[in-house]
C-alpha cells in the first residue's frame, strides 16, 4: 500500500480551491471589460439609415456656414433647438450641426464627410447618446463613443473648449433606460476630467423633470405612473420650448463656471 504524505495531500485539496479561484477572477475580468464588437460598431462611422434622418443630414451639411461663434453636435435632443436659437441668442451665430434620429457612428460619419475645420468656433457643445441607449448599446461603448466625438472635435479645433452635456431622463416615469445611463453620465463626468478642454455638462435630472424625478417610484412590480413635465413634450423624450429654456440656462451656467463667460448671448 501507497501512503502520501501529509504535504501530498494538502497540495491535491488545495490545488482545485485555488483553480477555480483563478477561473471566477478571469470571468469577472472580462465581465467588467468592455464587449469589443460593441467598441467597434459604436466607433465605425456610419451614415444614417433613416431616410428622415439622411434628408436632414444633407439639410444641415449644406447649411454650413461661414463662421459660428458656437457649434451643436448630436440628435433630435440638440436639432429640435434649430429653430428658435436665432431668435432666443440673437447676438450668437449657432451652428445646430445635429440630426434626429443620430446615434454615436452617424455623428462620426457627420463630422468625417462634413469640412468644419474653418469654422473655429469659440465653443462646442455635444449631447448625444440617447438613441444608442434605445438600440441597446452597452453603457461603455456609448461612453467610449462619446469621448471619442469629444476628442474629434478638440483635434478639429484645439483651442475651441468642448461641452458635453449628460444624457437626460427618458420615459413614461423618467427612469427609462436608466442603469445605463446613469453609467454613461458618470463616465462623462471622468473623461471630462482627464481631457483638456473638455468639460462636463451635468444636467440636473430632478429640476430638468419638474421636480418628477426625484420623487418615490412604485414599490415591487406595480406598474410606474406615466409622469409630465412642461419641459418635456407628449412623449417624455424630446423638449418643448420650454424645455430648450431650461437647457440654455443650464449650458450658460456650466459655461460660466467653466470658462468664465456666456456661450449664448
Amino acid at each position: 500500500m501507497i501512503h502520501a504524505g501529509r504535504g501530498t495531500i494538502w497540495r491535491w485539496l488545495v490545488l482545485p480551491v485555488v483553480l477555480c479561484l483563478l477561473a471566477l477572477t478571469e470571468a469577472r475580468a472580462d465581465d467588467s471589460a468592455c464587449d469589443p464588437l460593441a467598441i467597434d460598431l459604436t466607433l465605425t462611422p456610419a451614415r444614417t439609415q433613416l431616410y428622415s434622418g439622411l434628408r436632414e443630414t444633407v439639410k444641415v451639411q449644406a447649411a454650413r456656414p461661414d463662421r459660428a461663434d458656437v457649434v451643436l453636435i448630436g440628435d433630435s435632443l440638440f436639432a429640435g433647438w434649430r429653430t428658435d436659437l436665432p431668435t432666443t441668442f440673437p447676438s450668437t451665430t449657432v451652428y445646430d450641426f445635429s440630426a434626429g434620429g443620430d446615434r454615436i457612428p452617424n455623428a462620426l460619419w457627420r463630422l468625417e464627410n462634413t469640412d468644419l475645420s474653418s469654422l473655429l468656433p469659440s465653443a462646442a457643445a455635444l449631447l448625444i447618446g440617447t438613441n444608442d441607449l434605445a438600440a441597446g448599446t452597452p453603457a461603455c461603448a456609448i461612453a467610449t463613443g462619446i469621448e471619442t466625438v469629444a476628442k474629434k472635435l478638440r483635434a478639429l479645433w484645439p483651442e475651441t473648449p468642448v461641452l458635453v452635456l449628460t444624457i437626460p431622463p427618458r420615459g413614461a416615469d423618467f427612469h427609462s433606460l436608466d442603469d445605463r445611463r446613469l453609467e454613461v453620465n458618470k463616465a462623462i463626468a471622468g473623461f471630462a476630467g482627464r481631457l483638456g478642454n473638455v468639460y462636463a455638462v451635468a444636467i440636473d435630472d430632478d429640476a430638468f423633470t419638474c421636480g418628477q424625478y426625484g420623487k418615490p417610484r412604485p414599490a415591487g412590480n406595480a406598474a410606474a405612473p406615466r409622469l409630465s413635465c412642461d419641459n418635456y413634450a407628449d412623449d417624455n423624450l424630446h423638449f418643448t420650448q420650454k424645455g430648450y429654456v431650461e437647457l440654455g440656462r443650464m449650458l450658460q451656467g456650466a459655461a460660466r463656471k467653466a470658462l468664465g463667460k456666456a456661450i449664448l448671448r
